[in-house]
């Protein structure tokens, strides 16, 4: 799959608001690993997608946690 048609894809699944915890939580790893795979294409905004790939990474681990 192309990246711009993968980057599409993922954009347009984004769950809505009364998604559950569980589906938005993999929406962010998906996203996670989409992120990762193009800061490992290198060019200038590798370091943004990295940077990125933590952020969706810990927003996921966070929806995954039970509600304390």
């Amino acid at each position: 799959m192309s990246g711009l048609r993968e980057i599409t894809e993922v954009m347009l699944s984004q769950p809505g608001p009364h998604a559950p915890p569980s589906v938005v939580a993999a929406w962010y790893e998906r996203k996670a690993a989409l992120l990762d795979q193009l800061a490992e294409d290198g060019g200038p905004e590798a370091e943004w997608a990295k940077a990125q790939a933590r952020v969706a990474r810990e927003h996921a681990r966070a929806l995954w946690r039970p509600a304390a």
